[in-house]
């Protein structure tokens, strides 16, 4: 049975499906490693995206990402390396990013229930609804810049947490310290690929629900 389904992301998603996200726009090399059968593959947009998919951007590479029930929007700049995550409950998609390494900017939505947590070999972020960019090396440590909303960093070495507000930055580093203080244009250095538009497109794929329906999902955004 085949069913056409037009998805208003800001109203409703696929309940008793795998996916969690798709993939908005690429440029340059993106590998995506599939969480079912570790397979590695070029990402597409347009590629729906499951629970613990992990993405890879390479040199001079991007990535865009979207969750499918709020329309929050990550993006991977070059030599990234992230995890999306996405455990479905009845409020919605309760999201988190494990990010390895890299450059990521994160538009997140207001969250309804859970936080929206990003983890780094570093720290952990926890997050209701906010822009933020993000720098992560496991050798230096992270560092995570608030443009709008507030969010909440542990150092998980020691334990120790801070908040971060609008117009702050937060470095977390290995031996342990954490330290928030104004951001400074040093901060956003590398970022200006993040400001890349996106315009309004419409993709098509399918999934199958619990009860072996295929449903062509159709979604339109900007």
């Amino acid at each position: 049975m085949k069913i056409a389904l037009v998805l208003l992301i800001f109203l409703n998603f696929l309940l008793g499906s795998s996916k969690v996200a798709v993939a908005i726009k690429i440029k340059g090399k993106v590998s995506l490693i599939s969480s079912r059968d570790k397979n590695k593959t070029g990402l597409k947009p347009g590629t729906p995206l499951n629970d613990k998919d992990k993405i890879i951007t390479d040199k001079d590479s991007f990535a865009a990402l979207m969750y499918l029930d709020d329309k929050s929007v990550i993006k991977l700049l070059s030599n990234s390396d992230l995890i999306i995550i996405g455990e479905r409950s009845k409020k919605g998609i309760n999201k988190s990013l494990d990010i390895s390494y890299g450059k990521i900017t994160a538009n997140i939505a207001k969250q309804k229930g859970n936080e929206f947590r990003i983890a780094t070999p570093t720290s952990v972020a926890s997050v209701k609804g906010t822009e933020l960019a993000i720098t992560s090396d496991p050798s230096d440590g992270d560092s995570f810049t608030l443009l709008e909303g507030l969010i909440e960093v542990t150092n998980s070495i020691t334990g120790e947490s801070m908040e971060v507000s609008q117009g702050e930055t937060a470095v977390s580093t290995p031996d342990g310290s954490l330290d928030v203080s104004e951001t400074t244009t040093e901060d956003m250095e590398g970022f200006d690929e993040a400001e890349v538009d996106i315009p309004a497109q419409e993709l098509r794929f399918e999934v199958e629900d619990t009860n072996g329906n295929i449903k062509e999902i159709i979604i339109r955004y900007r």
